[in-house]
């Protein structure tokens, strides 16, 4: 009798063990999982079209740069892990989703803010004590007042010399060019990089840029299309030129190229026609096994249906190689304005861990990778996929809870943007995640829909891979 109580004692005490363990191992894993996700609100943001924010980390000091609830261009500044300290200046949006924000952390200190321009006279912030956000001031010339009045896409870059570039496009969608500036820490002032424009389409077309992406071989690959009229079914022929120094250009056999870069001087990776299907935005480089450039892009098959392609340099010409196999899929695209969201599009190319590469691809809702075998570029497997950490999506219904009741017929769309610059001391990665409505071809919404919350999400780089 006594020998079965201790025995039905025993039993008990080793499943409250049992249980006590599990418990402290759950708690364990729940403190490590809060560790390796951490979700903070940053503000209350306008959600009324689509616009992208900006959030930049070099080394512990982070910034975000965006449009609050009142359109109002705002730049916050943080130390990681420490509290945000927030600053307005005197911008503000309208309804064009092509006036974005971006900034860079020159070499001193000093934070540099352009943004809220399509062909619109400078808008250039600086700050005029290292890291004080609120000592930001506008500059209103930045090097050459009569390239500085209709200004399109702001780019900040930095070269191997750590020397602070930024880029835009001096004029209108279809006759614009492309001008390069160089900042000088010392006399903290700019000047041209080139003599000449860097690109000049004659007064017949603009060229739309991606990168300069510094590569794994040292030196800097740039990708555009050209496009004849604010049409976006115009874009057409893409191009590529390389640097080492962002000064001296040459094409992919390591020629010379004289500046400025005409449709003519242009070295053509792919003679896409207008209205072949290729659009701005989503012309994609990435790099394989052995460093070489790999772009991804759209355009339209022998049948009329878009398809996901990718080109890569073999021998002296450029290989295109088609890696969907979509039927009666067409995205028939055009018009002027920014357009709505995309139907699809195709991301950076990438090396995967055994050495094929991988392309993500967006169809509507729908994401895929496609797996390439690395020496035939040919699709092996196409797979699900995700752009983002799932979690990132579960952060921007938490920071939104008054969206669900919204019983108003309002589409909203999530958005992600991922950090640019350093990965922090603390080994996470950085997100930006808000909702807005479409983008309405940069006109008015009959409807301003609730301010979102940005929500920045930090997410241990081992939880990524």
């Amino acid at each position: 009798m006594h020998s079965r109580r201790n025995l039905k004692t025993r039993h008990m005490f080793v499943c409250c063990l049992v249980f006590l363990s599990a418990l402290i191992s759950f708690a364990s894993q729940s403190r490590q999982q809060d560790r390796a996700v951490t979700s903070i609100a940053v503000d209350r943001v306008w959600s009324g079209h689509r616009i992208k924010p900006y959030l930049l980390t070099r080394g512990k000091q982070q910034f975000v740069a965006y449009y609050d609830a009142n359109r109002q261009m705002t730049v916050a500044h943080r130390q990681l892990g420490g509290k945000w300290r927030y600053y307005k200046v005197d911008s503000w949006l309208g309804w064009d989703s092509h006036n974005y924000v971006t900034m860079e952390l020159d070499s001193e200190g000093y934070l540099h803010v352009m943004g809220n321009m399509h062909a619109d006279p400078l808008e250039y912030f600086r700050m005029s004590e290292p890291l004080n956000v609120r000592s930001l001031k506008r500059v209103p010339v930045m090097a050459e007042k009569s390239l500085e009045k209709r200004m399109t896409y702001p780019v900040f870059l930095r070269n191997k010399q750590d020397q602070l570039i930024v880029k835009y496009r001096d004029g209108g969608s279809g006759n614009g060019s492309e001008i390069y500036n160089i900042y000088n820490t010392q006399s903290k002032s700019w000047s041209r990089l080139h003599a000449n424009t860097f690109l000049d389409g004659e007064g017949k077309m603009s060229g739309y840029f991606e990168g300069p992406t510094l590569g794994p071989d040292g030196m800097f690959h740039l990708i555009w299309v050209w496009r004849n009229t604010p049409n976006a079914a115009t874009n057409h022929s893409l191009s590529y030129a390389k640097s080492e120094d962002l000064i001296n250009w040459q094409n992919s056999n390591g020629e010379d190229i004289s500046l400025p870069i005409t449709a003519k001087s242009a070295e053509t990776v792919d003679p896409v026609p207008p209205f072949g299907g290729m659009i701005n935005g989503n012309v994609k480089i990435g790099f394989d096994h052995n460093k070489q450039p790999i772009i991804s892009y759209h355009k339209y098959d022998e049948n009329g249906d878009t398809q996901v392609y990718v080109a890569r340099k073999d021998g002296a010409e450029w290989k295109t190689v088609r890696i969907s196999d979509w039927k009666g899929f067409r995205w028939d695209f055009g018009g002027h304005g920014s357009l709505g969201r995309f139907k699809v599009r195709p991301y950076p190319p990438e090396l995967l861990a055994d050495n094929n590469i991988g392309v993500l691809v967006r169809r509507n809702d729908e994401v895929m990778r496609f797996v390439l075998n690395q020496q035939s570029l040919e699709t092996v497997s196409v797979e699900h996929a995700d752009i983002y950490p799932p979690i990132i999506y579960a952060a921007i219904k938490a920071a939104n809870p008054h969206y669900s009741l919204n019983k108003e017929a309002i589409k909203l769309e999530s958005q992600v943007f991922e950090g640019k610059g350093d990965s922090s001391a603390f080994g996470k990665k950085f997100y930006l995640s808000w909702l807005n409505q479409p983008g309405n071809r940069d006109s008015a919404h009959p409807y301003i829909s609730q301010p979102s919350v940005l929500t920045l999400t930090g997410i241990d780089e081992n939880q990524i891979r």
